[in-house]
């Protein structure tokens, strides 16, 4: 399951809510992240304290062994996805 860095949170605060969809594009798997504030059907949510990241089913299963990270870069955000940890 995706989990969300403890760094991330903050940034994800100031953010709101998002989802993370996935789709396959000519062989390569394209990740797009949304702010929304209500998850759509299907969807699964994941929590980390008060910050909460919905995931369409494609996405779940695509960043299953990854850690979310969010860094704040004055008026903009940087999302990252790293391996987790063994």
């Amino acid at each position: 399951m995706l989990q969300i860095d403890d760094e991330a949170v903050a940034a994800l605060a100031q953010i709101g809510t998002i989802r993370i969809t996935a789709e396959e594009v000519d062989g390569e798997v394209e990740i797009s992240i949304d702010e929304v504030s209500e998850p759509s059907e299907g969807d699964e949510v994941i929590e980390h304290g008060e910050v909460r990241v919905f995931l369409d089913p494609a996405a779940v299963e695509v960043l299953d062994d990854q850690v979310l990270g969010v860094h704040a870069h004055g008026d903009h955000f940087h999302f990252s996805f790293e391996e987790q940890p063994a």
